[in-house]
């Protein structure tokens, strides 16, 4: 039995391009990249896989993302989101890891014309090339717009069995999830936070501090977030369950209110009493009672100490 690695993004194209392959006799691993900015693999995901009969890995690049991220060949696309260079990167890997797998070929969910950076027919052929990858990719939602891939050439794949979607419409989609018996549809795939332009004012601030690691790309996902200097951040928790995780850090340094009616605020970097003063005001101002001390907690020891309130005008200020 031949075998095929797909690209996995846990949306509805790419489930559906894995079962068209496993369609014509072929063994389908699917693989989840994991960048910093997608969600990891979710229960659902499992549940395809056992229902359907395929493979699912994570594979963790955030590492060498963060480097593509930081200057991305191809530029970014409305916000901070390197599509042409991130697909580059997870086929590059998908193609070292072929003899691994013993795969013949690459299977991907793209639609021509589906995504106006990354998926246009000549965009789509440029990736393949800088992957060094010819006529080793199979779209099979796409594949009769295409020209014929190897593994259809030698005989693998039945190109009468592909499809020629095109555009962002998803009629023929649910059409086919309903052929093979897909209950819950999937979302569409496009989960990556770099196109949130508010998260991405946030990835920016760390680019440009030299502080894009993956501790600190994880703790964006929580809090309020505020630049109090080149070298110190406060990040606030917004409720009780994000005051938990941020308390719950083996190392940091904490304000929070004496009565614990407000913010946990967890100060990174380097810090002064000038930053400690600027977080007790944030810390104060978030607090429902505006006149209790604040408990300054720095590797398990404590202090408490009264804060006077920022203005609105700062609070705009730091905030990222």
């Amino acid at each position: 039995m031949h075998r095929a690695i797909a690209l996995y993004s846990g949306g509805l194209d790419s489930l559906l391009s894995i079962l068209i392959i496993k369609e014509q006799k072929i063994e389908v691993i699917a693989l989840k990249f994991l960048t910093g900015f997608v969600s990891p693999l979710k229960e659902q995901d499992i549940v395809y896989s056992q229902k359907f009969g395929f493979s699912i890995e994570e594979i963790d690049i955030r590492k060498k993302f963060f480097s593509v991220l930081q200057n991305p060949k191809h530029g970014y696309g409305k916000n901070l989101n390197p599509c042409i260079d991130c697909k580059i990167l997870m086929l590059r890997e998908a193609k070292e890891l072929m003899s691994e797998y013993n795969a013949s070929f690459i299977v991907t969910g793209e639609i021509v014309s589906q995504r106006p950076m990354s998926q246009k027919r000549e965009q789509i052929l440029h990736i393949e090339k800088e992957s060094s990858l010819k006529g080793l990719i199979v779209r099979p939602l796409s594949g009769k717009l295409l020209s014929a891939t190897k593994p259809e050439l030698d005989g693998i794949i039945d190109r009468e069995m592909l499809y020629d979607l095109w555009g962002r419409g998803r009629k023929r989609q649910f059409l086919l999830a309903q052929k093979y018996g897909i209950e819950k549809i999937p979302q569409p795939s496009g989960g990556c936070l770099l196109t949130d332009p508010l998260f991405c004012k946030k990835v920016k601030d760390l680019i440009i501090y030299n502080e894009l690691t993956i501790e600190n790309v994880e703790l964006l996902k929580i809090g309020r977030h505020f630049r109090l200097s080149e070298k110190c951040k406060a990040i606030v928790g917004r409720d009780a369950q994000e005051n938990e995780i941020l308390l719950n850090r083996q190392r940091g340094f904490f304000i929070y209110p004496a009565d614990f009616k407000g913010p946990v605020i967890l100060l990174s970097g380097e810090y002064s009493e000038e930053e400690i003063d600027k977080a007790g005001s944030i810390c104060l101002y978030y607090s429902k009672n505006k006149n209790v001390p604040m408990v300054i907690k720095n590797n398990g020891e404590e202090e408490k100490k009264f804060f006077n309130i920022i203005s609105e005008e700062e609070i705009v200020k730091y905030r990222i």
